[in-house]
Parts: C-alpha cells; sequence; structure tokens
C-alpha cells in the first residue's frame, strides 16, 4: 500500500503525507474514520506529529470534538473501573482489564483516542461463580435470558453472558479464558495470570503484561469474527507494538511467548497486516519466525488473503459492497469454526439462522 490507498491508511501509515491531501481525501479521511471508530486515533496521531496548526479549518474542529468523546469515555472507563473493583474487592477476586479499558488503565498511547462500546475484564476461572453473584448483587445483569443463549455462553464460551448495569446501562463482558475452552489453540491462561501487572499499583486491578497484551489483541481481532471494528483493532496492536518493541529483548520474548502460548497463527496475521496496511516497524526476522510455525497451509492463506483485506477495508468504503459483506460473514462462519467443533457448529449457525429470520 502507498499512494494508492485510501487516505486514512496514508494517514495511518505516515501522517506528515497528509499536507498534500486534497479536500476529497478529507473528506474520505473523516467519513472512513469516524465509521471505524478511529476518529480521535487519528486526531491524537495529527496532534503528536506536530499537525494540528496545519490541518484545513473544517478538518480541525471535527477533530476537537472527537477528543472530547474520547476523553469523555476515558473518565467514564475509569470510574466503572473503580466500580468493577469494589463490587470484586468484597469476595476478593482480581481482574484482569481487557482491550480498551486495559490500554486506558494503564495510561498506554493506545489508550488515547480510543472508543468502546464495552468494557471486557478477566477472572480466573475458579472466580467465576462468585464474580458473577458479586456483580448482579451490585447491579449487573445477565442482557442474554433466551436458554439456549445462557447455555451456549456457559458451556462452549470463554466468558458469561454479557452484563448490563441497571442503572448506568454499562455493558460489561466477563472473560474467564481468552479463547473458548472448544477452540483447538489452547494458551496457557495460568502463565497469563502470574505475569499481569497491577493497573496503578492496585493489585486487585490487573493487565496483561506488554507482550501478552498484543498477544490478546491479536486473538481477539483474528478469532473474534467481528470485523466492523477490525481496523480499529489493527491500530490498536500497531500503537501497542511501537510502543513495547523499543524495550531490549521485546522481540525476542515475543516470539517465544507466541510460540509458548500456541498462537503464532493470529499473531502472523497481526504482524503480517500491521506491516502491509499500518507500515508498523516490525524486524524481517521476527515475522519469518512466527510465519515459520504459524502460517497457514497455502490454500487457507490464499483464502485468507483475499477475505481479510475485503474485511478490514469495509469501513474505507462509502458503501460496502457484497464483497464486503461477504467477507464479513465468512470470516463470522470461520471464527465460529475455530471456537467450536463441527458437530456443535452447525446447528448453532442454524439455529441463530432461523432466530433472525423469525425476528
Amino acid at each position: 500500500m502507498a499512494e494508492s490507498a485510501p487516505p486514512l491508511i496514508r494517514f495511518l501509515r505516515e501522517p506528515q503525507s497528509s499536507v498534500r491531501f486534497q479536500r476529497s481525501d478529507w473528506e474520505d479521511l473523516l467519513r472512513s474514520a469516524r465509521r471505524g471508530q478511529l476518529l480521535a486515533r487519528v486526531a491524537r496521531v495529527a496532534a503528536m506529529a506536530g499537525l494540528t496548526g496545519k490541518l484545513p479549518d473544517k478538518v480541525n474542529p471535527h477533530f476537537q470534538s472527537a477528543l472530547q468523546i474520547a476523553q469523555s469515555h476515558a473518565r467514564s472507563v475509569a470510574w466503572e473501573t473503580r466500580q468493577l473493583r469494589d463490587a470484586l474487592a468484597g469476595v476478593e477476586i482480581p481482574f484482569v482489564l481487557l482491550k480498551g479499558a486495559a490500554y486506558i488503565a494503564a495510561n498506554l498511547e493506545a489508550g488515547h483516542g480510543r472508543l468502546m462500546s464495552d468494557i471486557d475484564i478477566m477472572v480466573q476461572r475458579s472466580a467465576l461463580e462468585p464474580a458473577e453473584k458479586s456483580l448482579i448483587e451490585h447491579g449487573w445483569f445477565p442482557t442474554k435470558l433466551d436458554a439456549y443463549d445462557q447455555r451456549y455462553y456457559r458451556t462452549w464460551m470463554h466468558e458469561l453472558p454479557p452484563l448490563q448495569h441497571l442503572e448506568r446501562g454499562t455493558s460489561l463482558d466477563v472473560h474467564h479464558t481468552i479463547l473458548p475452552p472448544t477452540a483447538s489453540l489452547k494458551p496457557d491462561m495460568e502463565k497469563l495470570w502470574q505475569a499481569s501487572l497491577p493497573a496503578a499499583g492496585d493489585p486487585l486491578v490487573r493487565v496483561f503484561a506488554p507482550v501478552d497484551m498484543i498477544l490478546h489483541s491479536a486473538v481477539h481481532l483474528f478469532h473474534d469474527g467481528d470485523m466492523r471494528h477490525g481496523l480499529r483493532d489493527l491500530v490498536d496492536i500497531d500503537a501497542l507494538i511501537k510502543q513495547f518493541s523499543g524495550t531490549v529483548g521485546f522481540w525476542e520474548t515475543f516470539v517465544q511467548r507466541a510460540i509458548e502460548m500456541d498462537l503464532t497463527r493470529p499473531c502472523h496475521y497481526a504482524l503480517k497486516y500491521c506491516r502491509l496496511w499500518l507500515a508498523t516497524p516490525i524486524p524481517d526476522r521476527v515475522t519469518a519466525a512466527v510465519r515459520q510455525s504459524g502460517a497457514p497451509a497455502a490454500f487457507a492463506g490464499g483464502i485468507m488473503d483475499r477475505l481479510l483485506p475485503a474485511s478490514l477495508g469495509a469501513v474505507l468504503e462509502p458503501d460496502p459492497g457484497p464483497r464486503a459483506r461477504l467477507a464479513d460473514f465468512l470470516m463470522y462462519v470461520r471464527s465460529h469454526y475455530l471456537r467450536m467443533p463441527m458437530h456443535l457448529l452447525i446447528p448453532h449457525l442454524l439455529r441463530k439462522r432461523f432466530a433472525r429470520d423469525e425476528r
């Protein structure tokens, strides 16, 4: 990707390239960034690149408004994190903040300008029942009340049914691992817990270690199946890599950890598309090492090379066409195939299809 790339991608790869943008480029960037929940992130990148005073007059108000919204999100996340701590401290249950909430709590660059629709946390499997009970006592209740959905989450998934606070309307996902127990990949959750770090010095509120944070981001993006925010998640990984990779020995630790955790496949995709789309500075030796143990067979890799650009790039199109919609659907099916054995997958997809038709 170079000059032919959409304006948003050109900006994220090289912010200074925006000095050559025409009005139509800025209009395209604003539309794509807003659809991808990236407008505040773009504004942050512009500020860090010293571009604030060079922006067109009509662009700056959009950026400032987006930053204010992101700051409001960050304050809400900090408030909700304190409420979660209070709810779980009484039963002495530590929890790990995941994804956007973790980036904000750890004051990482990826958290600046980050928007989110819910908060994700992880507790240990043995603490899941008392954690759920305490959260319910503090106002968080399941939103999936259908008996099948309850069984689906509690039997096959890596999280409780989504919770929502009765008064504040906050959405909360409570995980006990980063992949469903039925998935073929089996990361060692005990090792992830042991390496986790206190957020702001609080032993009950934790975040993953830097390398593990990137591993989880890769797993979430390339196994979740919901690609609506895929480009935003790829931008997260890019920001995490840029912040952490300056540490001595980082890349050697990253490769070793990806292999140890059985996560080289999602890491392969993450590194490949970060380099291809965002020009993330990743050494050739690292991509080669991860590719050696994580790259799919040629046929499967070829399919992914068609699906991922179409799915990730949907937010870049004014009106995503049939190709993008098909790619999204196939990525959704793939994610369920990776989560569930075939004898569970087919009945589940059929049930969801018929339930959607009935609505």
